[in-house]
């Protein structure tokens, strides 16, 4: 077992749905792992909607399952409902949805993580990141994210010594509250909504990342030291009511499907307890009561100043934007069989308290409810995501990657399939850096340590620095950084070893947007940026076609089992399954009106489907075959776009602040036209 200082070769820094991918991930691969949360009793908790799944989303956590995630074994043992949505259209847009007892979801996170091998726990905070320049120059124009775009927009000014090297620089290790240094070779930041985190009811607002919790501070500032560019965004979740106030017999009752399909391919069958949901409406009182407050909701007022998601409105944003709508639907969802409360889906909202409380009771069978949470507004840093490649690393600082709401993203599932991508890449960094740099030394007492304290003089994290505390801050911090990074490199060297500011190098895994959900959603992020909170949709995906929920086991385990997250015996097997339905896909191809041959009827379903659209998936292979070639073009990071004197001046504006990979990723900037990429293509030769 580990001292209580010690070093790891990959850290994951918060423990919601994407840390705990990433975590897992890590430490299956064979990695030394440590996942940093501030309470370990809220593991992968469900902070808004107790549901895993929907459009598009159902198809990204059975690509976890196929890439060796765990988000899809979770909910199958803690659902509650299930549904196939869109199941009289075409399976391109079907996707699977469950309601999640969110109390045992959390539950099972928990024990996967506790009882992991390689995988440890920490319940702090981490509030700086140690970095150390290499010999690597920074990729060109490695600040890609344009000035001035971007909502709350803030950029280091009092930037690190390693920062301001001009050089690439690379993790060395992380800094806790309690004061504790620990060595690492990589970091994932997954930090939810509470990086910088500030919650609105009303008039009130606190620093909180979820009510009660409080946010995480200091490490946005550690960041902008680093050279990162941050925003601000926000988002919402409703009140919750108790279960027991509400009269049922007005409402409409949502039951489930009866086949459930599970939605990790190595769930044979679900046997979990299901309830219905009900359907509720809003009327002509409960908007009038809405508008009459609307000046009191601080979206309204002027205290937010992050951009929200467009897809998810509050219901004041729904009453004051669809003035014309009667009404508005509402999902009344449980939220688990062990507690009374109720979800009400669709009603986010952040006006006080007493004004939730009396347009609730104008719902039909919620004239005597009783409000146990008020729905509130969250407000949190993100860290804008062209500033990453397409490995979620960031171009600034090696071994450093982030993943989930940090990127920019909302939903649970969006932030499980970046932490599960992220934690992969981590880890073949660390190997590398092993290889490279050799062994890391624990970590000890006496390299600057500084706790938080309350004491004068003292660092204390807080959600907004004076000039004098920002200054402590950056004092504390290159202090720790001196002491820390001079005991690492001369452990290195008295081990033989003096590649301390060598970048290692490896093959990441990158998932293309004919390939999965995940790598259609890392790609839009990387290349176009996010101004608001992002949420996957299938019309975001151009081959989905290919991107069907029930073969993302063929197109994702090969992957799995060469980064060692599937056995070879779960890759035969996968193998094995296709072979059988090929050979029926074949069969209906010659006949048509084919009886099945004896397959298990899953099997028969698949090989339907693909022959059925055989016509459209080779037209949109063709496509596909044509963006490989693009993706093969490859522009060296250090091209020069100004030799290209037809190239528009908004065309090389915009490539020189993203510096795609290849002409594949160069294509989808949004603005650049294909006579660009003609151009390009010439000039790459």
């Amino acid at each position: 077992m580990p001292s209580f200082y010690s070093s790891y070769d990959v850290a994951v820094v918060g423990g919601g749905h994407a840390g705990t991918e990433a975590a897992l991930a890590a430490a299956r691969m064979g990695l030394k792992t440590v996942l940093i949360t501030q309470t370990i009793d809220s593991i992968a908790r469900m902070s808004c909607n107790p549901s895993i799944g929907g459009i598009a989303k159902g198809n990204i956590v059975r690509e976890i399952d196929a890439l060796g995630g765990e988000m899809a074994k979770i909910i199958d043992k803690s659902m509650i409902q299930f549904r196939m949505l869109n199941k009289s259209r075409g399976p391109a847009v079907q996707a699977p949805r469950s309601q999640a007892d969110k109390i045992i979801y959390s539950q099972i996170a928990r024990q996967t993580i506790e009882t992991t091998e390689n995988l440890h726990t920490l319940m702090d905070t981490v509030t700086d990141i140690i970095t150390a320049a290499t010999d690597e120059k920074l990729p060109p124009d490695s600040e890609s994210a344009q000035k001035g775009q971007i909502p709350g927009e803030s950029r280091g000014e009092n930037l690190s010594e390693a920062a301001r090297s001009g050089m690439m620089q690379k993790v060395t290790a992380v800094v806790t509250e309690r004061g504790r240094i620990i060595p690492v070779r990589s970091v994932v930041l997954t930090t939810g909504t509470f990086l910088g985190g500030r919650i609105f009811i009303g008039e009130y607002d606190a620093p909180c990342g979820r009510i009660g919790e409080t946010g995480a501070f200091g490490l946005t500032e550690s960041l902008r030291r680093l050279g990162f560019t941050t925003g601000r965004l926000k988002t919402g979740t409703p009140p919750r009511i108790l279960r027991r106030t509400i009269d049922f017999s007005f409402l409409e009752e949502n039951d489930g499907d009866d086949e459930v399909i599970p939605f990790s391919f190595e769930t044979e069958k679900v046997e979990r307890p299901m309830v219905p949901c009900h359907v509720v409406y809003t009327n002509e009182e409960t908007h009038k009561i809405i508008r009459e407050n609307i000046s009191r909701s601080p979206l309204y007022s002027g205290k937010i100043s992050g951009v929200g998601p467009r897809y998810c409105p509050s219901i004041e944003d729904k009453v004051m934007r669809f003035a014309e709508r009667e009404r508005h639907q509402l999902f009344v969802e449980p939220e688990s069989l062990l507690t009374d409360e109720i979800y009400l889906n669709g009603l986010s909202s952040s006006l006080p308290e007493e004004v939730q409380d009396a347009f609730l009771r104008t719902l039909p069978g919620f004239e005597k409810c009783h409000v146990s949470r008020p729905g509130y507004a969250v407000e949190y840093d993100y860290v804008e995501p062209t500033q990453l490649f397409p490995s979620l690393e960031t171009k600034r600082v090696a071994g450093l990657f982030n993943a989930g709401q940090i990127n920019g993203t909302s939903g649970y599932e969006e932030a499980a399939g970046q932490g599960l991508v992220a934690g992969i890449n981590a880890s073949l960094y660390a190997k590398a850096h092993e290889e490279l740099c050799g062994k890391l030394p624990d970590a000890k007492s006496g390299l600057g340590q500084s706790p938080s304290s309350a004491e004068e003089g003292s660092f204390q994290p807080k959600p907004k620095f004076s000039e004098d505390e920002l200054e402590r801050f950056s004092r504390i911090s290159e202090n720790i950084t001196t002491l820390t990074n001079e005991y690492i490199r001369n452990f290195s060297e008295s081990n033989g070893n003096s590649n301390f500011r060598a970048v290692p190098k490896y093959e990441p895994l990158i998932l293309g947007r004919d390939e999965a959900y995940i790598g259609v959603l890392i790609d839009d992020l990387v290349t176009l940026g996010t101004k608001e909170p992002y949420r996957m949709f299938t019309a975001r995906a151009e081959y989905r076609l290919k991107l069907r929920h029930d073969t993302a086991d063929r197109r994702l385990s090969e992957k799995a089992f060469r980064v060692g997250l599937k056995t070879k015996a779960q890759f035969d097997s996968v193998s094995a399954k296709y072979a059988l339905i090929d050979e029926a896909s074949a069969l209906l191809l010659k006949n048509p009106s084919a009886e099945n041959p004896g397959l298990p009827p899953l099997f028969w379903e698949i090989a339907q489907e693909d022959a059925k659209y055989k016509y459209y998936i080779e037209k949109q292979d063709a496509r596909v075959e044509k963006m490989h070639k693009m993706e093969k073009y490859r522009i060296p990071a250090d091209f020069d776009y100004g030799a290209i004197p037809a190239l528009s001046s908004e065309s090389r504006q915009k490539l020189e602040q993203v510096r795609p990979l290849t002409l594949g990723q160069a294509s989808r900037i949004s603005g650049i036209r294909n006579s660009d990429i003609m151009l390009l293509m010439v000039y790459l030769g």
